[in-house]
Formats: structure tokens, C-alpha cells, sequence
């Protein structure tokens, strides 16, 4: 978008949370802040100027859900508490697929993940996102004006050929911009503003919901915990 300010926005984020971090028992609100910063940004690209008819991104779409997503641990919670009020049966599954996939690609940097071409845990069986109200900022980030080329890029990476994907430039900026604010926020009060693998994260909070507080807290996780 002309004339926005990314950085001005990443500051005032960084603040936000921050102040947030600074209270007594700041879980609620930072989940809170969370949400207001993400319709924020929703509101922000409706007003942009450009034409976002040609993303071609929708429902059932999951082309791009085969990589590393790196996800801050209010994200992670988020989820977590999202999934929790599920019934038995469908929370079972999303814990079951998040064990097989997690066994799968921990360890994994971005290129191997990609290579694996192992679909999201949250995809359900028409390819739709479960998670969709609270996914993280980075999944926010991804659009694409083919959803073909998405899948021709990827399968390119296998043979170790680079395809550019075209996407809505000012979205990517714009939610990479508040993850960056927000993880900043964070360690700036001394909360573990590390970005971490989405399926770890998640398999450990639904594993340990007890362990919020401490997070909260500042502990910071280790590999250990989330292998």
C-alpha cells in the first residue's frame, strides 16, 4: 500500500504487546491483542488500492501447507485453547496426525520440509485449514495468483529448481512486519519471542497445557521439551 509505514505499524505493535507483557497475568489479553492486531491487518488490505481478485487462495486450497511455519508461542497458545473445546473424537484425530507428522519432520529445515511434501495437520479432509480464526501471522502472509504454480514451484524445489511464485507483496510485508512486532514485544519483556516449528509447538501445548504460565513466565522452551 502507498504510503504506509511498515516500520511506524511494527513499533506500535512492539509497544503494544510489551505494555500487555507488563501486567500481572497478561495470557488473556495478549491472546486478545492477538486477535485485534490480525482484523487490523484485515481491515488495512480490504483499503488497499489493489486488485485482489487474481489470488487465487480459497477454501480447499492447500497448496502451500507443506512447509515450515514459524510460529511465536502466544500463536502456539492460541491454537492450543482453540482446539481444546473439541469433541473427543475430532480433537483425537488432530492430536494423532500431529504425532505422525511431528515424528516426521522435526529437525527439519525449510528445504527438507519442503522436499517431504507432508500436508498441515490441520488440513481436514476436504483440505480446509481447522484452524483457520486463529492460524499464525505467517500463514496469513502466503497468497498466490495460481494455486498451480504454487504446486509446480514446490515440486521443482525437489529437483533443486527455484520457480518465483507471484503473490500480493504488501500482505506478505505487512503480517511479516507483526510477527516481527510482536516477537519483539515479547523478548523486549522477557518473554521467549523465538519463533518455533507450528506442529511442535502446538503437539506441546496440547500435551502440557499446564505449562503456560511458565511460558508467560519467560522460560524458554528447549529441544528437548518439544522432541
Amino acid at each position: 500500500m502507498e504510503g504506509f509505514d511498515l516500520h511506524q505499524w511494527r513499533q506500535i505493535v512492539l509497544k503494544r504487546v510489551a505494555r500487555i507483557c507488563q501486567e500481572p497475568e497478561p495470557a488473556a489479553r495478549l491472546l486478545e491483542e492477538l486477535q485485534r492486531i490480525s482484523s487490523e491487518a484485515g481491515k488495512i488490505l480490504r483499503e488497499d488500492s489493489a486488485d485482489r481478485s487474481l489470488i487465487d487462495c480459497g477454501p480447499g486450497c492447500g497448496s502451500c501447507c507443506v512447509v515450515n511455519v514459524s510460529t511465536l508461542i502466544p500463536e502456539g497458545i492460541a491454537i492450543a485453547r482453540y482446539l481444546h473445546p473439541l469433541e473427543e473424537v475430532p480433537r483425537r484425530i488432530v492430536t494423532e496426525k500431529l504425532e505422525l507428522l511431528w515424528c516426521e519432520i522435526r529437525g527439519l529445515d525449510d528445504e527438507e520440509r519442503g522436499l517431504m511434501q507432508r500436508c498441515c495437520a490441520f488440513l481436514d479432509e476436504n483440505n480446509c485449514c481447522l484452524i483457520y480464526p486463529v492460524r499464525p501471522l505467517l500463514c496469513r502472509s502466503i497468497t498466490s495468483v495460481d494455486a498451480r504454480q504454487c504446486r509446480e514451484a514446490l515440486a521443482r524445489k525437489v529437483f533443486g529448481e527455484e520457480k518465483p511464485v507471484l503473490m500480493h507483496q504488501f500482505q506478505q510485508q505487512l503480517y511479516e512486519c507483526l510477527f516481527t512486532g510482536v516477537a519483539e514485544g515479547l523478548k523486549e519483556e522477557g518473554i521467549d519471542g523465538r519463533g518455533f516449528q507450528l506442529s511442535g509447538l502446538v503437539r506441546f501445548l496440547l500435551n502440557h497445557p499446564d505449562r503456560e504460565q511458565d511460558l508467560f513466565a519467560g522460560h524458554r522452551l528447549s529441544w528437548e521439551e518439544l522432541y
